[in-house]
């Protein structure tokens, strides 16, 4: 029951973080590493009542820079004392309270995501619909396929289409008319209703993407993600205004601020949005920004177990411009 005051009997009474490995069915190649396991911090808010919040994150120090120990470390050590003993329902109260300390993206949005958890056991309700979303319904999936062989991703991408998944990104690395080829083999082996987009994680340079990748319009692919890493938002938005296909900001577009950044230099054509580094929150707010600006926005994957799956799945419902793309909620699968 809330009181007179505003505050409720609610309490944050303890903070969990526990680093887990998570083994893979068969090794995963990304564009840097190939992996069969990888670390993952599982994070746990509990309230006096014992009822938990719960969120995780992958941690992959080749990536991001940071790994399972040193998250462990910032939420335990350094944002528990902030939390403990804090109403859990005055969630704005609570995020900035951690404001003095500046960084810690991903703790911060673990502790957002798994607040908003919280708050949906405590008051018995999903999280979309506390989000402001509904009714309830299918959420589409898109397949991203890992890979460094043509062969392989267009196994992966027929094999999941005759499943269900309604979309499909490519892995494009290989900074030649091969990629190419790859997306066109995919094209003709699932039809033309599923979605395909690409992902080349900075792997081209300027000359070639402007080269190579415009040839992909032809198959009807929706998104070019990350085609290089640029020096400047002003070299972004020359290659956006080049490409035939709209770029899908993902590395660069890591906050409200650089998403909001991003749109006012017409350096992106559609954003990607990860819960590992905005919470929903946040998420919620790029969102409608991009919703705002007539742009796209696809909700990516950050290699979640079923746990973080779920929490995708929420954010996808509760905001209805989000609903014309499927989701990258798949990689509980692998």
């Amino acid at each position: 029951m809330t009181q007179a005051s505003g505050r409720s009997e609610f309490r944050i009474t303890d903070i969990l973080a526990h680093r887990l490995r998570l083994p893979y069915k068969k090794p995963i190649t990304f564009k840097s590493v190939t992996q069969d396991s990888a670390e993952y911090v599982l994070l746990r808010l509990v309230c006096a009542n014992g009822v938990e919040g719960i969120a995780e994150s992958v941690c992959r120090p080749e990536f991001s820079g940071e790994d399972a120990q040193s998250l462990v470390y910032l939420l335990t050590s350094l944002l528990k004392p902030k939390l403990v003993g804090a109403d859990p329902l005055h969630h704005a109260a609570a995020l900035a309270s951690l404001d003095r300390f500046k960084g810690c993206q991903t703790a911060k949005a673990l502790i957002d995501v798994a607040l908003w958890d919280l708050r949906g056991k405590l008051l018995d309700q999903p999280v979309w619909r506390l989000l402001g979303g509904g009714p309830e319904q299918p959420i589409p999936l898109t397949w991203v396929a890992h890979g460094n062989t043509a062969e392989t991703m267009t196994k992966e991408s027929v094999d999941m289409v005759e499943r269900g998944y309604q979309g499909v990104k490519l892995k494009a690395w290989r900074r030649s008319r091969d990629d190419v080829s790859t997306v066109a083999a995919v094209r003709q082996r699932i039809g033309d209703k599923p979605l395909i987009y690409v992902d080349s994680n900075g792997a081209y340079n300027e000359t070639e993407a402007r080269t190579i990748l415009p040839q992909l319009a032809e198959h009807n692919v929706s998104f070019i993600e990350d085609p290089c890493i640029f020096s400047s938002l002003t070299r972004m938005r020359s290659m956006a205004e080049h490409l035939p296909i709209a770029l899908l900001g993902d590395e660069f577009c890591t906050s409200l601020t650089s998403v909001q950044q991003h749109i006012e230099a017409g350096a992106v054509g559609a954003v990607s949005i990860k819960l590992r580094r905005s919470g929903f929150t946040e998420s919620m707010k790029i969102a409608h920004l991009c919703e705002a600006a007539r742009l796209p926005a696809v909700i990516g994957t950050d290699s979640e177990s079923r746990i973080g799956a779920l929490s995708r799945g929420h954010l996808r419902m509760s905001v209805a411009s989000l609903s014309a793309w499927p989701m990258e909620t798949h990689f509980f699968e692998k």
